[in-house]
């Protein structure tokens, strides 16, 4: 069963995260407060593969864990854009690829305390047609092409930890 929203303040907000303490009424009618819950914007996980048949992965350093992580391409979905747009730019920004194809699945990325979608898109281009990336001011990403057999080496190995990456190769793989 539901729970029953009873409250939310405010706690801390900016354009990219916004904290509310929130009080709920549980099933069995117990009011609890001190639920924290972050709200954030969605964001795509793109799943590029080349007319070759490899995958575009990222490498850049992510100070929450102050190490350098294998990623996919990714990024916020702007106010009126659809993860599919978002995607196309979010690629064409981050690696100077043009790519082609559709959403194909919604997760839930921390669902006990954060309101925030993931959108995975799996998108195909032509290795030939690139461009010069377009990043931020604050962002370094470098990035390779890599075949599906030594992208599951790199996991097999340890090499790959970001959890939107894992689950995005374990939709694919799934076949969706």
């Amino acid at each position: 069963m539901k729970w029953k929203l009873k409250s939310s303040k405010p706690i801390f907000e900016s354009p990219f995260i916004a904290l509310h303490d929130n009080t709920y009424e549980l099933p069995n009618g117990e009011v609890r407060e001190g639920y924290y819950h972050m709200s954030r914007p969605d964001y795509v996980l793109i799943l590029a593969i080349s007319d070759k048949n490899r995958i575009v992965i990222e490498k850049q350093y992510r100070r929450g864990v102050d190490d350098m992580v294998y990623e996919l391409p990714a990024g916020w979905i702007d106010k009126g854009e659809s993860p599919l747009q978002a995607a196309l730019r979010e690629l064409k920004e981050e690696t100077g690829y043009s790519g082609k194809g559709d959403e194909v699945h919604e997760l839930y990325p921390q669902p006990s305390f954060c309101s925030m979608k993931a959108y995975i898109v799996i998108l195909r281009f032509d290795e030939t047609e690139t461009t010069a990336q377009e990043l931020g001011d604050d962002e370094a990403i470098s990035f390779e092409l890599k075949t599906l057999e030594e992208i599951k080496a790199m996991v097999a190995d340890g090499q790959i930890k970001d959890m939107g990456f894992l689950s995005a190769l374990g939709v694919y793989m799934a076949g969706r």
